[in-house]
C-alpha cells in the first residue's frame, strides 16, 4: 500500500467523524491482503483510554466499521423513539452505501444499554445470510455508536428439496443422550432468573445442525476425533505444606520495582496491571503491535474477586528467565504446591487432564502448562470450568494461573441428586425440540459460498436448547 494511499485513507477516516482535540492516535495500521485487497484501521482515545473512536476502511476508502465510545455522548439530547432512530440509521447507511438498501432489508432491532441496534440483512428464502449485510447502533439522541458493514454476497443456490423436520426429530430421538453436569449459568446468556451454578442435564450433541437437503441427516461440521485423554487425580493435600497469609503481590510475584499502571472495575472482579516503574516505550509506534506492546508489553495482569479478595487469575507478559532447567515432572510438583497454597478448598475437586503424547517434552519451551478438570464431591463434572497453571522451567515460578469462576460456597449449595431422571429429561427435550432454517457459510468450500442448514431450537423461544434443569425440568 503506497504512502499516498495511506495518507488518503487517513484523511478519509478523519472526515467521517469529528475527532475531539484531546484525543491522541493510538493505532494507524494498514493491512494488505494477498489478492490486493486491504484494510486501514484507526484508533484515537483520550489520555485515560476510557473514551475512544475506532474506524476501519477498505482499500477504496469505504467505511466497514465504526465504534464511538464517549461517556457523555448526546447526554443532553431529547429522547428519540424507535422509528426516529431507525430513520437516523438508514440515513447513515445510505450516506456511505447509497445502493445498500436495494440489496439489504431491515430485519430486526435489538435493545442495548443506551442504544438500539438495527439489523439490515441480505435475505434469501426469507432467511438472512450469515456474515452479510450490516448493523448499526443508535443512541437516544440519534448519534452513531457502532456500525459494522459486511457487504452483499453472491446469492447462494436454493436446494430443490428439503428433508422433513419429523425425520430430524426422529433422528435426534434415536441418538440423544445426556450427561449430568454442573453448569455456571448467566442471565445474559441463558433463560434463568439469576446467575450461578446449577445441576443440569446437557445433551451430548448440543450443537445440532444438519444439512437441509440431505435425506439422511448429517452434521454440517465434521469434528476431528478428540485427542485421547485421561484424568489423573493430583496427590493428596500435603499436611506439611506451610500456609501463611500472603499478599496478592506475594502470590503473583510482584516485586518492589513494579507499580500499578491500571486498575479497572470489571463488575464482580477488579483488574490490576503492573509494570516496572522505569519502563518506557522506546519509540512511538501506532501500529497494532505497538498498541498492544504499550498496553501489555512487560506487564503482569491479574483479576481479583471483590467478594473474597483472592486472586482469580494472573498472567505474566514480562518474560522471566533463570538458570534452572526443570523437567515437566518437576514443574508439575511446583504447580501442585502452588494449587495447595492458593486454592486448598477446591484442590480436592481437581483432576489433571493428560493428553496422548503430552509426555514428549519440548526442550525449547520455557513453560510447562497443566490443565485441571473440576468436579464436585460426588464426582459430577463442572462444565467448562478448567484450572490452568503454567510454570516457568527456568525460574520455577508460576507465570500463569486461572482459577474457577465461582467460590466453594456456591458449589456446596448445588444439589448432588437430580429430581428428574435422564429419561424424563430426554422426553422434555424432544417435546420442546424444533428446527429452523438458516444460511451458514460453507467453510469447506475454497470460494465464499453458503449452505442451507436446519438448526435445532426450542419451539417456543426459538433459541438453542442448552440444558434441562435436573431439579425442575425447565428448558434452559
Amino acid at each position: 500500500m503506497t504512502s499516498l494511499l495511506r495518507e488518503e485513507l487517513k484523511k478519509r477516516a478523519i472526515s467521517i467523524v469529528q475527532i475531539p482535540r484531546h484525543f491522541q492516535p493510538l493505532i494507524e495500521e494498514y493491512i494488505e491482503g494477498e489478492n490486493g485487497e486491504g484494510e486501514a484501521l484507526f484508533l484515537w482515545a483520550n489520555e485515560n483510554q476510557d473514551e475512544g473512536i475506532t474506524i476501519s476502511l477498505d482499500s477504496s476508502g469505504n467505511l466497514t466499521r465504526l465504534s464511538i465510545e464517549m461517556s457523555d455522548i448526546n447526554s443532553d439530547e431529547s429522547l428519540l423513539n424507535i422509528e426516529e432512530k431507525r430513520e437516523y440509521a438508514e440515513q447513515f447507511i445510505l450516506s456511505h452505501y447509497p445502493a445498500a438498501l436495494k440489496d439489504l432489508t431491515y430485519y430486526k432491532s435489538k435493545k442495548l444499554t443506551g442504544a438500539d441496534r438495527f439489523y439490515y440483512e441480505q435475505i434469501v428464502m426469507n432467511i438472512p445470510l450469515e456474515h452479510a449485510g450490516c448493523y448499526i447502533d443508535i443512541d437516544s439522541g440519534g448519534g452513531i455508536v457502532t456500525f459494522t458493514y459486511e457487504g452483499v454476497k453472491k446469492t447462494p443456490d436454493i436446494p430443490k428439496m428439503l428433508i422433513s423436520k419429523v425425520k430430524l426429530v426422529k433422528h435426534v430421538q434415536n441418538s440423544l443422550d445426556f450427561q449430568l453436569t454442573i453448569a455456571n449459568l448467566y442471565t445474559d446468556n441463558h433463560d434463568v432468573a439469576e446467575d450461578g451454578l446449577c445441576l443440569v442435564y446437557e445433551p451430548e450433541q448440543y450443537f445440532m445442525k444438519y444439512k437441509a437437503d440431505v435425506m439422511k441427516p448429517s452434521l454440517t461440521i465434521v469434528h476431528d476425533e478428540d485427542v485421547p485423554k485421561t484424568y489423573v487425580s493430583p496427590p493428596p493435600h500435603s499436611n506439611t505444606t506451610v500456609h501463611k497469609d500472603l499478599s496478592i503481590e506475594d502470590i503473583i510475584g510482584i516485586t518492589e520495582k513494579m507499580e500499578v499502571i491500571r486498575e479497572v472495575d470489571m463488575g464482580e472482579e477488579t483488574g490490576i496491571v503492573w509494570r516496572d516503574r522505569n519502563w518506557e516505550m522506546k519509540e512511538k509506534d501506532v501500529s497494532i503491535n505497538g498498541f498492544f506492546k504499550t498496553q501489555s508489553g512487560d506487564t503482569v495482569k491479574a483479576f481479583i474477586s471483590k467478594k473474597t479478595g483472592k486472586v482469580r487469575s494472573f498472567m505474566w507478559f514480562n518474560e522471566r528467565s533463570g538458570v534452572l532447567r526443570l523437567s515437566r515432572e518437576e514443574c508439575y510438583q511446583k504447580a501442585i504446591a502452588f494449587l495447595q497454597m492458593i486454592a486448598p478448598d477446591y484442590y480436592q475437586y481437581l483432576q489433571l487432564i493428560v493428553q496422548q503424547n503430552e509426555e514428549d517434552e519440548d526442550d525449547s519451551s520455557t513453560k510447562e502448562s497443566f490443565t485441571f478438570h473440576m468436579y464436585n464431591s460426588h464426582g459430577i463434572p463442572i462444565q467448562l470450568e478448567l484450572v490452568v497453571v503454567a510454570v516457568n522451567r527456568q525460574t520455577g515460578q508460576v507465570d500463569h494461573y486461572s482459577g474457577p469462576s465461582f467460590d466453594i460456597e456456591q458449589l456446596n449449595r448445588v444439589p448432588v441428586e437430580p429430581v428428574i431422571s435422564k429419561k424424563e429429561a430426554s422426553e422434555i427435550f424432544i417435546n420442546n425440540l424444533d428446527f429452523e432454517l438458516a444460511w451458514n457459510k460453507d467453510y469447506a468450500s475454497e470460494t465464499e459460498s453458503y449452505i442451507l442448514v436446519y438448526q435445532a431450537c426450542d419451539r417456543h423461544s426459538r433459541r438453542p436448547i442448552r440444558y434441562i434443569d435436573a431439579k425442575t425440568g425447565e428448558v434452559i
